[in-house]
């Protein structure tokens, strides 16, 4: 009597009717039984990976309806899906954006003006009189004590014939920003989700079921933001610099294929008319806005800065 490996169950054909795992032949331990597998997976257009890409990119909001729904077991985990979509990005080669402030970014316009390096454009009256972000009140504090301090202790170590300025921690800074924003991405989540809350209180939703929505939401624009960019690169590289495509093109098609997919996918997903749904969209948009530039810039701030 022939048993199944996986549950023990007596075995009557090629699948366990108890669990339904295959029957196990001493073939499927080999190398060509694992590449059969692979090649049928990265192939299989009606797979689950494949079909939850088409429902994340061409029908926005429906995975998130299905979740609520709870009609879930045809698709990836929206956990799966937002960290596949994070996978990607911490591994591009990407540079600068709402979610990955550089330096220049995330001080004020005297420390810009400091940083700036041999060769490089000085900043305008203008941007040298900015402010900056709202955090830099305190925080240009800090850089200008840290800097000080390490050009102190290069001065002593080198007897004069090197120091440490602001352009030097400039470099620092920036080449770590990149790594801690794409692992600090994910706080845009919990606090975007109480707009959404406010928002639906009305359909009494659970916390998580708005956090999945915006895993939904953000996987999206991770994905799109990673095409938009590296097919940009890869045409800057092809072809003269007279015809590249100017960066204000580029952000404006972004911001507006994210509103509208934003309008669609809130309609969809939470059963209201347009009209609710743009307005929706519009506080949703806002909200991640403020996420973005009075929380999650501070906080990468201040963790770059630990570690540079």
């Amino acid at each position: 009597m022939e048993t199944c490996v996986n549950c023990g169950v007596e075995l009557s054909g090629p699948f366990c009717a108890n669990c339904g795992q295959k029957r196990f032949v001493e073939s499927d331990r080999r190398l060509g039984h694992l590449l059969h597998h692979l090649l049928v997976s990265a192939t299989d257009l009606d797979g689950r990976v494949w079909r939850t890409l088409r429902a994340l990119m061409f029908q926005p909001g429906l995975l998130s309806r299905e979740y609520f729904e709870g009609r879930r077991a045809r698709w990836l985990s929206p956990v799966s899906i937002f960290f596949a979509a994070s996978l990607l990005y911490f591994v591009a080669p990407f540079h600068g954006s709402d979610f990955t402030p550089m330096f220049n970014q995330q001080v004020s316009g005297h420390i810009r003006q400091l940083a700036v390096g041999p060769g490089e454009t000085p900043l305008t009256a203008e941007q040298t009189d900015s402010t900056g972000p709202f955090h830099s009140g305190l925080t240009t504090r800090w850089i200008e004590q840290r800097v000080r301090e390490r050009d102190t202790k290069l001065r002593a170590a080198t007897h004069g014939a090197s120091g440490y300025g602001y352009h030097d921690y400039r470099l620092a800074y920036d080449a770590k920003s990149d790594d801690v924003s794409k692992a600090l991405i994910m706080l845009h989540l919990p606090f975007a989700a109480i707009f959404l809350i406010v928002l639906f209180h009305r359909q009494r939703r659970y916390f998580a079921e708005h956090v999945v929505f915006l895993m939904h939401y953000l996987a999206f624009a991770i994905i799109v933001l990673q095409i938009v960019v590296q097919t940009d690169a890869l045409y800057r590289l092809l072809t003269p610099a007279a015809w590249a495509i100017p960066e204000s093109v580029l952000d404006w098609t972004m911001r507006t294929l994210l509103s509208v997919y934003a309008v669609i996918a809130l309609h969809r997903a939470y059963a209201i008319g347009w009209i609710a749904s743009l307005a929706a969209a519009a506080v949703m948009l806002a909200g991640l806005i403020l996420v973005n530039i009075y929380i999650y810039r501070a906080i990468q701030f201040a963790v770059t800065f630990a570690l540079t």
